[in-house]
Formats: C-alpha cells, sequence, structure tokens
C-alpha cells in the first residue's frame, strides 16, 4: 500500500500505519493479547510479538489475491 492508502484504511479500522521498507506501508492492529495483525493490499498475517513483525514471521496468513 502506498502511504496515503495505508493512512485511509487505518481511520476507517482504526489501526496504525507502520512502514516495512522498500515504500510498502501496513496497517497495523494491536491486539490485548499481544498479538499484531498487519494488513496489506496483498495479505492480512498475524504476529505474535513485534519481534516477530520485526523478522517478517507471522503465524498466521492470508492471501488477498
Amino acid at each position: 500500500m502506498l502511504e496515503a492508502q495505508a493512512t485511509q484504511v487505518a481511520e476507517a479500522l482504526g489501526g496504525d500505519t507502520w512502514q516495512s521498507g522498500g515504500g510498502i506501508w501496513l496497517v497495523l492492529f494491536k491486539r490485548s493479547d499481544g498479538r499484531i495483525v498487519a494488513l496489506s493490499d496483498e495479505m492480512v498475517c498475524e504476529y505474535r510479538s513485534e519481534d516477530d513483525l520485526e523478522r517478517s514471521e507471522p503465524s498466521l496468513s492470508i492471501a488477498l489475491h
């Protein structure tokens, strides 16, 4: 996603924007159990922790195409 797209999605759904590198923006949702859900224009991924997010090691993922 581009930054403007991520910002609009984050505002609509109550998430936060995050640049994952290379001009790719994600929308993040931090759950009460410490897990993080990341939404891009191609995938939805769940991470067990911020460390897993930084290492790009999702525990679950769903392709959107």
